[in-house]
């Protein structure tokens, strides 16, 4: 499904293959996208005062991993009540997901519908 409502996703990924693949695919759905490289950009990226709709973020980055983030992020109200949902090829991503907080999972390698599927899930309100 495409999206109408232009939601902005803040896509946290350190491949640059990877995330600029997911871009790429959001906003061939009807997506807004904004990208760090880690933790640490996208923290700055909210101090900056951008307020994406849904944080898909990888755990494993250098300088600020997810973890390190979703602490970060929880310090602050209006940051913590973004959803997130985690990007990994962890074979325990579902203990990950609930150690990090986050609203959902998606496995490594990503499936395209199952990406915008996540995604619709979360930041889609019904009609």
């Amino acid at each position: 499904m495409v999206s109408d409502f232009k939601k902005l996703i803040l896509v946290v990924e350190d491949d640059r293959d990877i995330r600029s693949s997911v871009m790429e695919v959001l906003e061939n759905a009807g997506f807004r996208t904004s990208c760090a490289s880690n933790g640490a950009e996208a923290i700055e990226a909210l101090r900056r005062g951008l307020v994406p709709d849904l944080i898909l973020l990888d755990l494993m980055m250098p300088v600020m991993d997810g973890f390190a983030f979703r602490d970060e992020q929880q310090k602050k109200p209006e940051w913590a009540s973004i959803p997130v949902v985690i990007m990994s090829a962890d074979g325990n991503i579902l203990a990950k997901k609930e150690r990090a907080g986050t609203a959902d999972y998606i496995r490594k390698p990503l499936d395209i519908v199952d990406l915008i599927n996540v995604i619709e899930k979360h930041i889609l309100a019904p009609a």
